[in-house]
């Protein structure tokens, strides 16, 4: 519909600023929130992680005795690539000529973050998944945040496990905020309050997971779709270590079309997910 200012009809002029989608943060961070380490084998759609098998722990003997001897064992674990994330949108030749910005990169550019967001949420349903689900429902108040982190590690550490990460809910997160803000140690505290991030809060570094919401879904190792429902969990801790994310055959292009005039935006990749000790990961819901 035309502009009018009064009785006159006026210019219009289409803007070539685009304004940005919205996407859920970055969790999936590789040596910082998951295990990279196997990146390098990724081609193979099958990594194979060598799992040395650890002996009971021994009762003290007397000096001067021998040896008893044990047999060397290890395990395998699986972690496949089968979790494939894929874009391919049209840009009609004549439809990008009618527009002031460049249709296809900008195309290209929707098409690799979406899949980035499908990416960060299966993460998260893998985690939520495959780690150990806490006893405690209680929901996570201001009041009790800090006795559930630490009952938390505790069970975390009584099996061993060295927790380091912390994926938390928008809701859970913000009552962090609350609590470590009001907690005052000079550095941290102004920090805190000009970013409205935490970093480091008692011994882990918390990451807000705003793609921890509604239903996720990703391919075990098994190759078996499991659909993950996100809604109650209120955050994930572990040790970054027992989460490994390897990804291959990351595609970016865009290509002239054979059945229009035109071309496709392409994005593709594939990602194995696998948690590898429930042990080492937390799962804290609210129900």
């Amino acid at each position: 519909m035309s502009t009018q200012y009064g009785n006159v009809y006026v210019d219009e002029k289409y803007s070539a600023i685009l304004e940005p989608n919205l996407y859920s943060d970055s969790v999936l961070q590789p040596g910082r929130t998951y295990n990279a380490e196997h990146q390098g084998d990724a081609n193979s759609g099958l990594v194979k992680i060598y799992k040395q098998t650890r002996d009971a722990g021994g009762d003290p003997s007397k000096p001067a005795q021998d040896f008893s001897h044990e047999t060397t064992a290890n395990d395998l674990i699986d972690l496949r690539l089968n979790n494939a994330f894929r874009k391919s949108k049209k840009v009609y030749k004549v439809t990008a000529n009618s527009i002031s910005y460049a249709l296809a990169d900008q195309v290209l550019s929707t098409a690799v973050a979406d899949n980035k967001d499908d990416m960060q949420r299966s993460g998260m349903a893998c985690l939520a998944n495959e780690g150990t689900a806490a006893a405690d429902t209680t929901p996570i108040t201001a009041q009790n945040i800090k006795e559930a982190i630490l009952a938390l590690r505790k069970s975390l550490r009584k099996k061993h496990a060295k927790p380091d990460t912390v994926i938390a809910s928008v809701d859970v997160y913000s009552v962090m905020l609350e609590i470590a803000g009001k907690d005052y140690t000079p550095s941290t505290n102004d920090n805190t309050l000009t970013t409205g991030r935490v970093g480091t809060w008692l011994g882990m570094t918390w990451y807000e997971g705003d793609c921890i919401a509604d239903t996720a879904k990703y391919y075990d190792h098994t190759g078996t779709l499991q659909s993950v429902n996100l809604d109650d969990v209120e955050l994930i801790m572990y040790d970054r270590r027992a989460f490994h994310v390897v990804t291959n055959l990351e595609v970016m292009r865009i290509v002239d079309s054979e059945n229009f005039v035109g071309s496709l935006a392409q994005n593709e990749i594939n990602v194995g997910y696998r948690v590898s000790n429930a042990d080492c990961v937390c799962v804290k819901k609210s129900r």
